[in-house]
């Protein structure tokens, strides 16, 4: 119910922009609640600006959590949002 994503939804579609960091490093974008994951979401090097995409399921009351492992700028925007559990993906196979 927040950032223009509904209550229902079960996960975002964020950008996130890294913003002259101090040093090389990364940011972990995970659902709140939830162990954060050893992946990240964005590995950036000392003063860059660099951006990914990425789909994250929500964690406790809707809520994204970030971890940086450098002081930096960031900038979060929701691109969208999923309702179901997981996306429907459609695999198109050519004949061989």
């Amino acid at each position: 119910g927040r950032g223009g994503v509904p209550s229902n939804a079960a996960a975002a579609v964020v950008n996130v922009a890294v913003v002259g960091p101090d040093g090389g490093g990364y940011v972990t974008l995970y659902p709140c609640g939830s162990p954060r994951p050893l992946a990240s979401s964005v590995n950036f090097a000392a003063g860059e600006v660099i951006a990914n995409g990425a789909i994250i399921p929500l964690g406790s009351g809707g809520r994204i959590c970030v971890f940086s492992s450098q002081s930096t700028h960031l900038i979060l925007d929701v691109a969208g949002y999923h309702v179901a559990a997981y996306p429907n993906r459609l695999l198109f196979a050519r004949p061989s």
